[in-house]
């Protein structure tokens, strides 16, 4: 699949999961690009512009995976952009790191590929960004 279509962005500090997610998307074709941190996330937000959902893992290596809502909202190019955001994450949901977040999807390591598969399409399918 060419990156030039990518639909979805996977934001994980461990590049295994990254091309892991990757190759599992690309057998249900759906396109996507990878990136490990906050910063390699937002290049690539800039560079695919087709990109319309955010698969994140909540613990990246030293930053917070909700933080790339607020780099986005800060970008004065993507914060004009429409994104869906799916967040991973292997811990309890405590009530401080969640405030605020209702409007985002949350699934609890260990994920079932089929259940984050579905959760894209459902995205995808609602037309964000389009």
């Amino acid at each position: 699949m060419r990156h030039e279509q990518a639909k979805v962005l996977v934001l994980d500090d461990v590049s295994a999961i990254v091309e892991e997610l990757l190759t599992l998307m690309s057998l249900h074709d759906i396109a996507g690009v990878g990136a490990a941190t906050l910063a390699e996330a937002v290049d690539m937000l800039e560079r695919h512009p087709a990109v319309r959902v955010i698969a994140c893992d909540l613990r990246l290596d030293r930053e917070s995976g909700l933080d790339i809502v607020s780099r986005i909202r800060q970008h004065p190019v993507l914060r004009l952009r429409a994104f869906e955001f799916v967040f991973i994450t292997g811990d309890q949901m405590r009530d401080d790191l969640v405030a605020d977040t209702s409007r985002y999807t949350f699934l609890t390591k260990p994920v079932q590929p089929q259940a984050l598969i579905d959760t894209m399409r459902q995205m995808l399918a609602n037309g964000v960004g389009a």
